[in-house]
């Protein structure tokens, strides 16, 4: 395999910009504090009918459901949630300093505002943040100045009281968010590294599997490459299965090109030949799935928590079943092939179809499509079949560009 496919294919699918454990702190952190602004938020609204302050009353019900919307609304991105959930921090600090003075909530939210968009922005995000508040905070000191906004309870309270309180308070969270974002970076750096050795494992793994067999480099980028394209889809469509998520689209992302690594265990003459396989021929190469899943199965053995294997042995024992019970070597019948092998045997059957053999042309897009959608409900999970229809022209468009290449 060119060190260029090797690039591509361990870098193709990965956003670790946003890893898995930022959205696990944004989820825990902002659901606690849905659950505990309920009676604080019916207490403020109560407050502020009884006491005809309509305006916070409106700004209070618009956070909150801001805060509703970014927690349960499925359609937004983890990055466009973050930046909302972060901003709505300092949205809240403003609107508590501007309505009540520098007392209060107001300095808390916008205390927390730098350090959340460090946590789950990173020190890029942290560093703007610090500034919008600096500037922020600048232009209430003036708008008091001048009046413009009128504080209760605040008798001997002066703009240059209001500057000195405004520099402590940003010179201590930039202390605290900078502290943050170094020991970020670290654990980011830390996370990257055990990204990267496990995405070599695999390959490693991987290339075994290739170096007994015809099939290019290329095979295993499409491979990945299709696998993350569907389960994408499939994640969009009605009834999603509970266990397609948007981390297990990160594993199979990986982890699909694990499907053939028990072909290491097939003796040359069959694996290599050219022609068509004689019946015994076929039945020995029907073990490369069994072969496969004892290989990371003994591997889990040493490492029981590693998801990505767990989920290879999964694909390499059953990328060859039938949703009809027609396959081998188990015979599973339907959703009891786990999803992320029904997810390789679609994507597998197309990439063959469509890559040229030698004993065989290349078929076309279209054909490969009229094959598939023969086999739907028989040898494919049927909502997968209709997954792929929906995203079909970009398959033909990366199988055309893959073949294109190896020209």
């Amino acid at each position: 395999m060119s060190s260029r496919l090797t690039a591509q294919l361990i870098l193709h699918g990965f956003d670790d910009s946003l890893p898995a454990w930022r959205r696990v702190i944004f989820q825990r952190l902002f659901s606690i504090l849905a659950l505990l602004c309920i009676p604080v938020y019916i207490t403020s609204v109560y407050l502020c009918v009884v006491k005809n302050l309509w305006g916070m009353a409106i700004f209070d019900t618009l956070a909150y459901g801001i805060l509703l919307f970014i927690l349960f609304y499925p359609r937004i991105t983890d990055r466009q949630k973050f930046i909302v959930g972060c901003y709505l921090a300092f949205g809240i600090g403003i609107g508590f300093v501007i309505a009540i003075g520098p007392s209060g909530a107001g300095f808390f939210w916008l205390f927390a505002f730098p350090p959340l968009c460090s946590i789950l922005l990173g020190e890029k995000m942290a560093l703007l943040a610090q500034v919008v508040n600096a500037i922020s905070l600048l232009l209430i000191g003036i708008a008091y100045q001048y009046q413009l906004v009128h504080w209760p309870d605040v008798s001997g309270f002066s703009t240059l009281i209001w500057y000195v309180v405004a520099i402590n308070f940003l010179v201590t969270n930039a202390i605290v968010t900078q502290s943050i974002s170094y020991l970020l970076g670290k654990l980011t750096h830390s996370l990257a590294s055990t990204l990267a050795s496990r995405k070599a494992t695999v390959m490693g793994l991987a290339k075994l599997a290739e170096y007994r067999d015809n099939e290019t480099g290329a095979h295993l980028i499409r491979m990945q490459q299709y696998a993350n394209m569907l389960a994408k889809q499939r994640l969009t469509d009605e009834h999603v299965p509970q266990e397609l998520t948007e981390a297990f689209i990160q594993e199979i992302s990986l982890s699909a090109i694990l499907h053939d690594i028990g072909k290491v265990g097939i003796a040359d003459h069959i694996l290599l030949k050219p022609g068509r396989l004689t019946a015994e021929e076929f039945e020995q190469i029907k073990a490369h799935p069994v072969i496969g899943e004892k290989v990371l199965n003994s591997l889990l053995a040493y490492a029981p928590e590693c998801s990505f294997i767990r989920m290879g042995r999964d694909i390499a024992g059953a990328h060859h079943e039938k949703w009809d019970g027609s396959g081998y070597p188990k015979g599973l019948i339907g959703d009891a092939i786990p999803l992320s092998a029904r997810i390789v045997a679609l994507v597998d059957v197309y990439d063959a179809l469509t890559s040229p053999r030698c004993y065989k042309r290349p078929f076309s897009h279209e054909e490969a499509m009229t094959l598939i959608l023969e086999g739907k409900g028989k040898h494919f999970d049927p909502e997968l079949v209709d997954s792929l229809v929906m995203i079909s022209e970009q398959f033909a468009v990366l199988s055309k560009a893959s073949l294109l290449e190896q020209e």
